[in-house]
This record gives C-alpha cells, structure tokens and sequence, in this order.
C-alpha cells in the first residue's frame, strides 16, 4: 500500500500553507511599521516653543499661538496680547509645525487655523483672513485652498 504522506497534493497544499503564512506575517509586520511611521509622523511636530525674553524662559504651547509673521530672519510669533520674536526663518518653524492645525497663508504669515474667524473678500480676487482676536492678514492663498485647509483642520 502507497503512502499518502508524501503525495504531490499534500506538498502542495503544505507549501501553499507555509507561502501564506510568511505572506501574512509580512504584512502584519508591513502594517505595524506602517502605524509605527504613522505615529512618529504624528508626533514630530512641535507642540511647544522655548522663547528667550530677558532674563526668563517662556514656554508657549503651539495650540495657544494666534500667527507667526516673517522678519527677515526673525519671526514673530503671536498670542492674545503678546508678541514673542524668536530667531529663525518662516519656512524653518512652518515645516515643525503641524499642517492641519497651521496654514501659510503668504510669504509673510502663518495662521492657526483654530484662531480664524472669517474670511473677507478684498478687491481682485483678494481676501484676508480674520482671526478672533481681530487682526487682519492678507491672504496671497487661494480662496478655496484656505477654505479646504478650514474644513479639515
């Protein structure tokens, strides 16, 4: 009598088993460093900034900034009332910070998307955006990128 053990159907089904098992593995693995990317993604931008004033050290959450406005190499960083000028371009400090909580809305300004209160139609197709505590920023964005940027933060 023939053993069936080593029958050509059983290999196969074998190898057939043993391919999806490492198919499978790879892409648990694959998935996890794909959520482990998706985490650090998250989690490089900057949720404080350290501002030097004097002899103190302030410490200002991202979330309480209003906008950053350019000044050459110095920008100046907003909330509420205050104003803090830190060292450093506008590009620089934009790529640290989160673009769905921020938008640069021109060279010159970059708006917490949480502080915007409307959006004002200027002359030319021009707008400038509003912010709760009332200042005004000329927007050399797009209208409906600003609008979209709005929707999804």
């Amino acid at each position: 009598m023939k053993d069936h053990s080593d029958s050509p159907l059983k290999e196969t089904m074998q190898s057939a088993g043993e391919h999806l098992a490492k198919k499978n593995g790879a892409t648990a693995a694959r998935s996890g460093l794909h959520l482990l990317h998706q985490r650090r993604a998250r989690s490089h931008y900057l949720t404080r900034l350290i501002v030097k004033t004097g002899d103190k050290v302030v410490i200002l959450k991202t979330g309480d900034i209003d906008a950053i406005e350019s000044a050459g190499n110095y920008v100046a960083v907003q909330f509420g009332r205050e104003s803090h000028i830190l060292r450093g371009t506008l590009s620089a400090l934009a790529a640290q910070l989160d673009p769905k909580k921020f938008l640069r809305i021109s060279r010159s300004a970059i708006v917490n998307l949480d502080r915007v209160k409307e959006l004002l139609p200027m002359f030319k197709g021009e707008h400038v955006m509003v912010l709760y505590n009332g200042k005004h920023f000329a927007m050399t964005l797009g209208l409906r990128e600003a609008e979209r940027a709005l929707k999804f933060s």
